[in-house]
């Protein structure tokens, strides 16, 4: 599944970009976790793979910080009451 090509229904440009990469962050992720899975790796190929793993991790760690969680608050906030029931 490709983010990429699909458009985020979210008023803010800078949200709608940072959601776009945490998606493909996350897809590596997965990506990295099935490699994991494969049988036979070599401990090379489990320390590369654990090495992006890594950095992976350092990424969606800072990539979902502060900021990124006052976006998505922001966000919310002009968001319409229209769907609660009476």
């Amino acid at each position: 599944m490709e983010f990429r090509n699909r458009t985020i229904s979210v008023t803010n440009s800078t949200l709608s970009t940072l959601i776009d990469e945490l998606g493909t962050e996350c897809q590596n992720v997965i990506t990295l976790i099935h490699q994991l899975q494969l049988p036979e790796l070599s401990d090379r190929q489990k320390a590369e793979i654990l090495a992006e793993f890594l950095s992976a991790a350092i990424h969606l760690n800072v990539h979902c910080g502060e900021d990124f969680q006052t976006l998505i608050a922001e966000e919310m906030a002009i968001l319409s009451d229209d769907d609660e029931e009476d």
